[in-house]
């Protein structure tokens, strides 16, 4: 018994593929996208460590150095995440 009345299949707008021609020669795949996320946790440890470091080496330079590390650490977090 086929359904009467209006239905979702009818209602919508676009293009439609009917499944009984699709084989392996049509479909589309995305491609893989290989992500260097190494990098980005490398960038990210380092940056850390030098926050320690800057921690423990007192007066100007210590925060200097703790400045650049948290910009690094920040860095590698934002690709990491992008």
């Amino acid at each position: 018994m086929s359904p009467k009345g209006p239905t979702l299949q009818a209602a919508a707008v676009g293009f439609r593929v009917n499944e009984a021609k699709v084989d392996a020669s049509t479909k589309v795949t995305a491609p893989l996208v290989a992500r260097h996320q190494g990098q980005d946790v490398a960038l990210m440890a380092v940056g850390v460590g030098a926050m320690i470091a800057g921690a423990l080496i007192e007066d100007t330079a210590g925060t200097i150095i703790i400045i650049a590390g948290a910009a690094m650490a920040l860095y590698g977090l934002y690709h990491y995440l992008e």
